[in-house]
């Protein structure tokens, strides 16, 4: 038999049901996929990108403190060694500072000997110096003199120490303030001691004191 050119046949169905459902199940499976990227996208590549940002925790911390004589003559010196170390993480700037509240002169100290990276620097009364843990951001004037000593990166465990030769110019109780700070300053484990008195730059310093008597 002859067929027709303009002859129709049905399609075969191919088990035609099936194939949609499959074709479903790929557009669902790529739905859920996409979802997954973006929710790492949004939220863990970011906070791994942020954490790899974090700026490292320093954590200084005053080692030790030697005082030659608790208690000398007017007219005659004493030595004051402090050491330093860095208990955290990398430190940018790490600074040691030994002021003396009730000196009047910078010429009270003279140093002795230091393994800081930078040489140890000489506080003036009358200088615009940083406050509140804040570097130069805010700035007071200096009532009384000090020596900085700082190192510039300080490694975590890396200790440093300065020796000074201290000459009192008056009779009485001499004091010494000590401590030591981690610039920038990003917590309280930045600075030490983390309580007690609190000096020109309001920050807070460990007391010494060594009597002066009369000659």
């Amino acid at each position: 038999m002859q067929l027709s050119n303009n002859a129709v046949f049905p399609a075969r169905d191919l088990n035609g049901s099936h194939f949609q459902e499959s074709i479903k199940s790929l557009i669902i499976l790529a739905v859920v996929a996409a979802g997954a990227y973006l929710a790492l996208s949004a939220f863990v590549v970011p906070q791994t990108y942020l954490l790899s940002l974090a700026s490292p925790r320093p954590a200084p911390e005053i080692t030790s403190v030697s005082l030659s004589s608790p208690e000398i003559a007017l007219g005659e010196t004493f030595t004051i060694r402090v050491a330093a170390t860095n208990q955290g993480e990398q430190a940018d700037l790490q600074l040691v500072s030994i002021a003396f509240p009730n000196a009047t002169s910078a010429q009270v100290a003279a140093v002795q000997g230091h393994t800081f990276k930078q040489a140890p620097t000489m506080i003036n009364p009358g200088k615009a110096i940083g406050a509140g843990y804040l570097g130069l951001e805010r700035k007071v004037v200096a009532q009384y003199p000090a020596v900085e000593s700082a190192s510039r990166p300080w490694a975590p465990g890396e200790t440093a120490s300065v020796d000074l030769r201290v000459t009192p110019g008056a009779e009485g109780r001499f004091v010494v303030f000590v401590k030591a700070v981690s610039l920038p300053h990003n917590g309280d484990q930045a600075h030490y001691p983390q309580q007690g008195v609190l000096d020109q730059q309001g920050e807070y310093v460990t007391a010494y004191e060594v009597q002066v008597a009369k000659a």
